[in-house]
């Protein structure tokens, strides 16, 4: 078998890509794959017969109707000549493991009955802010723009230590609201 300069440039800068990718765990399997295939202008057709894997499995991890197993995954590494072995398998580990802790994460919120919508207008609804993770825009945008009512529930929810550390973390060239802000700290003695 001839291998082409492409696979020999392909497998020369995998590393650094095989690293890039596998720091983007929202990034499925599937779209990497993809992604991959048509960098190096494979179609699903050739890299199924060149990894013995059905066109229809090829399609269906794709798109993620289908896990990837060690031995997909295997026959994928095969086909593409990379060296990294579990290459598809991790990234869909480290994309299943990202899925799971956002999901926890989600379980955790204010009382939502305390807070208003408005203040948060770009989240299209309550299910789509991931209360944890956002933390730092949640309290600065409840000091810039709530009530009494939204900061207190910010200070329940979160706590007077991790609401003052993330105020006080907010640059000082920010002074979109800085007056709201700073007014609204002095109320709440933060």
């Amino acid at each position: 078998m001839v291998i082409s300069k492409k696979v020999v440039t392909f497998a020369k800068n995998f590393r650094a890509m095989y690293e890039q990718y596998l720091s983007m765990p929202a990034v499925p399997a599937g779209a990497i794959l993809k992604r991959i295939l048509g960098k190096e202008g494979i179609s699903q057709k050739k890299i199924a017969e060149k990894s013995s894997i059905y066109p229809q499995r090829i399609n269906d991890l794709i798109h993620g109707k289908r896990r990837f197993t060690p031995e997909m995954s295997y026959k994928l590494e095969n086909a593409l000549g990379l060296k990294e072995r579990g290459y598809f398998y991790k990234i869909q580990a480290n994309n299943e493991t990202y899925i799971y802790v956002d999901e926890q994460e989600r379980r955790a919120k204010p009382n939502l009955n305390r807070l208003r919508k408005a203040i948060f207008w770009e989240a299209p609804s309550w299910d789509d802010i991931n209360w944890k993770k956002h933390s730092t825009w949640i309290i600065q945008r409840a000091f810039e723009y709530g009530n009494k009512a939204d900061i207190e529930e910010i200070i329940r929810f979160y706590g007077r230590e991790k609401v003052a550390e993330t105020l006080n973390a907010i640059p000082e060239t920010d002074v979109w609201k800085i007056g709201d802000r700073n007014e609204n700290r002095k109320k709440f003695n933060i």
